[in-house]
């Protein structure tokens, strides 16, 4: 059984070695699995919740070793479909002079994510499930955006609560307006759902909190989380809003700190609503102070994913959570 459906798109991520290479001079890759939905799926795992990964995956050499990196964490894939006329995608990476990492390219033809078919949605899985989390890009091309759409009127069925991270990758979509549109389109689909401070702007025009306030008063959204890199995370609820502070570590990279920061919410949000007949209602119904504990939490499992290289390597174990946690506590630096 699986408590958190993780719905969208397993990739493979070559990131260049030569720090301030453009893609167009880069010679050499390291590999490493990505992408947003298995990313979050993984993160889970390691906090100790029970996930399922669902999309279909390549079967070539490449999917066959994605789908085993979800079967290592303990990643359920029974809605895992391996597709033997499909590619893997791949996302290109480049690593700016000042160290930063930026997306540079992805693979755009006959990629396996993009052919989920309604069909291929388990209905057990929603019928044991309590939540339901997703991202855009599975809404960008057919069948996969009728099998998303499917996906959440099955968690909608099963009183499962939805989450949804955007997750802007302007370059995949046909048009920026496209893309602005179907994720506004969209957003009333989720309970929760967390966007970054450029994804705000992207969406509203402004990065105040006003802004995110009434982005989430139009979309009647029980909760919207706006991150805000080490500074933390502003939360917005019907009761009013609250930022919660971040943590100062040292940083390598920010690769997969908002998927990791996305399974520190899911998990903390999980034992308060699991047991609840309609956990939509049970969200709404929450204390704030139960919710910026919750994102304190998220705060650190985010910026713990940001002192080691790469994705899935970095999110931390619930272990490694509670051992920062204590150096906090200490007044030890967190991370260095």
């Amino acid at each position: 059984m699986a408590d958190v459906l993780c719905l969208g798109e397993i990739l493979v991520d070559w990131v260049c070695t030569t720090v301030g290479a453009e893609l167009d001079q880069a010679q050499s890759f390291t590999k490493a699995a990505g992408g947003a939905p298995a990313n979050t799926a993984v993160g889970l795992a390691r906090q100790g919740v029970p996930t399922a990964f669902i999309g279909r995956i390549s079967d070539d050499a490449f999917g066959r070793w994605l789908r085993s990196i979800l079967e290592t964490e303990g990643i359920n894939v029974d809605g895992a479909i391996l597709d033997p006329t499909a590619q893997t995608r791949m996302a290109y990476v480049v690593t700016t002079a000042t160290g930063d990492r930026k997306l540079a390219e992805f693979s755009r033809i006959s990629c396996a994510d993009t052919k989920l078919q309604p069909n291929d949605l388990k209905q057990h899985l929603f019928a044991l499930g309590s939540v339901l989390h997703f991202g855009s890009i599975s809404l960008i091309e057919s069948p996969a955006a009728e099998s998303t759409k499917k996906a959440v009127e099955l968690a909608r069925a099963h009183k499962m609560l939805v989450s949804y991270d955007p997750n802007v990758r302007i370059s995949l979509w046909p048009s920026r307006e496209t893309c602005k549109q179907t994720i506004l389109n969209t957003l009333s689909w989720a309970d929760v759902v967390k966007i970054n401070e450029d994804e705000l702007e992207f969406l509203t025009g402004s990065r105040e909190r006003k802004a995110a306030d009434e982005l989430r008063e139009e979309h009647n959204l029980p909760l919207l989380i706006i991150t805000l890199d080490s500074r933390g995370a502003y939360f917005a609820t019907k009761h009013g809003g609250r930022t919660v502070q971040g943590f100062q570590v040292e940083l390598v990279e920010a690769t997969g700190a908002g998927d990791g920061f996305n399974s520190g919410v899911l998990g903390g949000l999980l034992p308060l609503i699991k047991s609840a007949p309609d956990k939509r209602e049970a969200l709404i119904a929450m204390d704030q102070d139960v919710l910026a504990e919750i994102i304190r939490r998220a705060n650190a499992i985010g910026a713990i994913t940001c002192t080691k290289a790469g994705a899935i390597p970095a999110l931390p174990t619930r272990e490694e959570v509670e051992t920062f946690f204590e150096k906090v506590d200490a007044g030890a630096p967190a991370l260095n």
